[in-house]
Parts: C-alpha cells; sequence; structure tokens
C-alpha cells in the first residue's frame, strides 16, 4: 500500500512536470525542459538526464532488477522520462539522438510490459503505439523487434507478432540460429492454440503451418 501511494505521487509529480516541459518545448525553452528532467530523474532515480540518454537499454533496465525480478513499474516511468527526453531532442532538431532515445524507450517500455507493468501507472499500450509510430521509418535493431513479437504476442494479436518476427530475422546476422530458434519456438507456442483463438489473432491454422515450413527449410 505505501509503495503504491508513494508510486502514484510520483507519477502525479511526473504528469506535471511534463506538462510543464510541454510548455517550455512550445516556447523553444528546451534548455530549460532538459533542465526540469534532469532534476526529475535525480530526485526520483538518482540519475541525470545525460546518463538516462547514455547508458543502453539493458543497462538501466539492470539498474530495476531486484532478487525476484525486475521493478517493472519503477521502468515504465523511466521510460515514459525517455519518451519525452526523445520529444525534447526532437524538438532541438537532434533527429538521430531522439530517434535513438525513442527505441531505447521502447526497448524499456515492451521489457516492463513483458515483466509484470501495470496498465493502470502507465498505458504503456498506448506509448508504447505513440513510439512505433514515430519510428515507423527506422529500421529497428533485432532485440527490440524480438520485445515487439513477445509483446504482441501477449496482447493476442498473432499476425502482428509474425510480423515483428520476420523483421527480427531480417535484422539478425543471416543464419543466426538465436534468433532462428526463437522465431520457432514462437511458432511452437502458437502450435498449441485452437483455431478460433489463432483466427482471432489475425492467423489460420494454414498460414501457421506455412511459417512453421519456411523456418524449417532455413
Amino acid at each position: 500500500m505505501l509503495r503504491k501511494d508513494y508510486l502514484m505521487r510520483m507519477i502525479e509529480e511526473m504528469s506535471e512536470a511534463v506538462g510543464s516541459m510541454l510548455g517550455l518545448r512550445r516556447e523553444q525553452k528546451n534548455e530549460q525542459a532538459l533542465e526540469k528532467l534532469d532534476g526529475l530523474l535525480k530526485r526520483h532515480f538518482r540519475m541525470s538526464e545525460q546518463m538516462l540518454r547514455s547508458l543502453p537499454a539493458e543497462e538501466l533496465i539492470r539498474l530495476f532488477r531486484q532478487r525476484d525480478g525486475v521493478d517493472a513499474e519503477s521502468l515504465q516511468l523511466v521510460a515514459r522520462m525517455l519518451q519525452e527526453n526523445g520529444e525534447i531532442r526532437d524538438n532541438m532538431g537532434e533527429e538521430q539522438v531522439a530517434a535513438a532515445v525513442r527505441i531505447k524507450a521502447l526497448h524499456v517500455y515492451l521489457y516492463a510490459a513483458l515483466n509484470g507493468g501495470s496498465r493502470e501507472l502507465v498505458d504503456y499500450p498506448l506509448r508504447i503505439e505513440e513510439l512505433a509510430a514515430q519510428l515507423e521509418r527506422y529500421r529497428l535493431p533485432a532485440a527490440e523487434e524480438r520485445l515487439l513479437m513477445l509483446y504482441e504476442e501477449q496482447e493476442g494479436r498473432y499476425a502482428s507478432a509474425e510480423d515483428a518476427m520476420y523483421r527480427m530475422l531480417n535484422a539478425s546476422p543471416d543464419g543466426d540460429a538465436d534468433a532462428l530458434e526463437e522465431g520457432r519456438m514462437f511458432y511452437a507456442r502458437l502450435s498449441a492454440l485452437g483455431e478460433q483463438q489463432l483466427q482471432a489473432g489475425g492467423l489460420s491454422r494454414g498460414e501457421l503451418e506455412e511459417g512453421i515450413e519456411a523456418l524449417r527449410d532455413e
């Protein structure tokens, strides 16, 4: 209960700060927006804006690992701050920096969603959708496509998960055994589903069998 109250207070503060940063961005006061973000991060996560932006996604996640898993709630809030950082950097004309930050935000959102993240705490389906739209013209790395595959599968959107799986394979080195095994395991999980469930997710049994056969030949 105490943790939930603490998280709710943090969300309220972050929501207010994000609104303030939006106003600063509209006034082209981007440095002030970054300062506000930096203060928020230091107060709640003991990290700077520069640290947030420079650490790889896996390193950020490692900071929130616990004995029995990961602090998914805090990761969601970190992802929200990454997303805002991307908006500020984009507003500053730093397109490539913004894209890199948004890819990292997407990675962290997806990881949190797959590890017990709360839809009530942060509307991660909406945030993931926003970032995916902003990154549509970029080729995502295999790691992010793998997480997208697992997330879409978790959400029951099997056709979208299959699309992400093939993008993962395309983004991986030729003949990558680990990536191929991920694809085969994905199809194995779908094979255990009933026809009605598959069709609700956008796949037929015939399409599934075709996909299994295609990977078998790799």
